[in-house]
């Protein structure tokens, strides 16, 4: 029997479709600074200019999510020859739409798109009408590839027909998958797409309930890493809801916002999908309300120190939205924090929106600059002053009332609290450089080389897949400077060492002689 580990495979996909999410903070950006470009009152060439940005990002990156998923994730899936995988990626994403069209089109299942095509469950995607699977389409071919690719690029075949083995193998493999899967969908996805609609319904329906679970079970999942497969099919997919913006459908809360950013003189009021995209708030007044909290409890010939550690990954938090050592210092305090956190989280979101907020509320760098396109009687961004204030009073009083009451501690609480604090949540802070000490420091940690499978990262956390937890040495690995460290499975274990992990993981894969091509 062949024994499959979903939650390794689980971990290994949430860890993979960080990938291409993270540029998308760059195009919000672009995008909502291509609106301030394009405002009443604006110079002509500067109004020409911001149209241009909006159209490209908008039309170039928003509009193509399923490419980018597609060719993001088989990427970050392939343990090698990334440049082969980025080709089959690409190829296989146009085979399923043409295969798609094509059996649509033979079968009379194209819908009339004289009037548009918004809720007949089709869409255009690169120009081809096909069945609209928006997001998910690119996250399916992206496992897919990613696993076959894995599977079979080292398949050799004898030499007069060795042009066609490796990689080009897996390239014959996957187009003939996508075109089987472009046919199978016209039949599957109309059914898919009934649940999501109920999905959406119950969502929906339940209202500020639904709101609080959405918001307190993002926070609850960061332990696990699994958060990501949680707020991400609300913020990118049908999921989180569908929208006519501008006479084009757009599904996903993060899309239909940027897509009535750039047409507020169209609109009278902003999708109520938004409330899936509020997911900053903790980050910034929690941030704010834990972090006095902290100080306020600890010993006072240790305040200082404190706020030395926290005030500088406060900043962390709520400018770039990476909360994770923080949530990971909660848990490790008492799970008790952690799980007020959360539900404060949660509580204070569904606050927000039932005051009027109507913008998204992520990073603060990524927020700002939609808050200053957006209309005010749009955004309502008013309402945040006094929610904000009423949030970070929350916070304090309850983590302050928790450590005390349960003596818990905290940073600056205990005896030998001393001057060295790198193993503290000061890992969030930006480094420009990874030492080769610290490298071979964290590969002998992972019990050497021979026992370390495949090297991966989130937003903080570097993902290690081993081949036996028992040769892992967890005092090696807190020699290198880090907020923590948390096994992610039987074969997986995971160090958060904050926003450099990238640089992090890419020199141990280095190391190792795995950094791709």
């Amino acid at each position: 029997m062949v024994k499959i580990d979903i939650q390794g495979a689980m971990k290994r996909f949430s860890g993979a479709i960080i990938k291409p999410v993270l540029f998308l903070a760059v195009a919000g950006i672009l995008l909502a600074f291509s609106v301030i470009l394009k405002m009443d009152g604006m110079p002509a060439p500067l109004g020409v200019l911001g149209q241009l940005l909006y159209n490209c990002v908008n039309s170039g990156v928003v509009g193509n999510l399923g490419l980018i998923f597609c060719i993001g994730l088989t990427c970050a899936l392939a343990n090698k020859k990334k440049g082969d995988a980025a080709v089959i990626a690409a190829s296989t994403f146009l085979i399923f739409l043409f295969a798609n069209n094509f059996w649509l089109t033979q079968n009379n299942m194209l819908v009339d798109a004289t009037n548009g095509l918004y809720g007949t469950g089709q869409g255009m995607v690169l120009g081809v009408q096909v069945v609209d699977m928006g997001v998910f389409i690119g996250i399916i071919l992206g496992c897919i590839n990613g696993w076959a690719f894995n599977k079979f690029c080292d398949v050799k075949f004898p030499e007069v027909i060795s042009t066609y083995d490796g990689t080009r193998f897996v390239f014959l493999i996957t187009l003939v998958i996508a075109i089987v899967l472009g046919v199978a969908m016209c039949y599957v996805w109309p059914v898919v797409n009934g649940w999501i609609n109920s999905l959406q319904s119950f969502m929906y329906s339940a209202s500020y309930a639904g709101q609080w679970v959405y918001g307190f079970l993002n926070k609850l999942l960061i332990p696990t890493g699994m958060h990501h497969l949680l707020w991400m099919p609300f913020m990118y997919s049908a999921v989180g809801g569908t929208a006519q913006v501008a006479g084009e459908a757009v599904s996903g809360s993060y899309n239909i916002f940027m897509a009535e950013l750039g047409n507020t003189a169209s609109i009278t009021a902003m999708d109520p999908s938004i409330r899936f995209s509020l997911l900053g708030f903790g980050k910034w007044f929690g941030t704010i309300g834990t972090v006095l909290a902290f100080i306020s409890v600890a010993k006072p010939e240790h305040r200082s120190q404190v706020r030395a550690m926290l005030v500088p990954a406060a900043f962390v938090a709520i400018l770039a939205g990476i909360t994770e050592p923080f949530e990971f210092m909660y848990l490790w305090a008492s799970p008790i924090l952690f799980v007020v956190n959360a539900a404060l989280d949660g509580l204070f979101q569904c606050i927000l929106f039932a005051t009027g907020w109507r913008a998204l509320l992520t990073g603060f760098i990524e927020t700002i600059p939609g808050l200053i396109a957006l209309p005010a009687d749009l955004s309502h961004w008013f309402v945040i002053i006094p929610v904000g204030a009423i949030a970070i009073l929350a916070w304090f009083v309850v983590f302050r009332f928790l450590i005390l009451r349960l003596n818990l501690v905290t940073p600056g609480r205990e005896d030998d609290f001393g001057s060295d604090v790198s193993g503290e949540i000061v890992s969030g802070e930006q480094s420009s450089a990874v030492s080769a000490e610290d490298v071979q420091t964290l590969i002998e940690g992972f019990g050497g080389p021979a026992n370390i499978k495949r090297v991966m990262n989130c937003f903080t956390r570097l993902r290690v897949d081993v081949n036996d937890m028992d040769l892992v040495d967890k005092d090696t690995l807190n020699k290198v400077q880090n907020s923590g460290i948390v096994e992610g499975g039987p074969n997986n274990i995971q160090v958060v060492v904050g926003m450099k992990v990238q640089e992090v993981a890419d020199a141990v894969n280095c190391a190792l002689g795995r950094e791709g091509d």
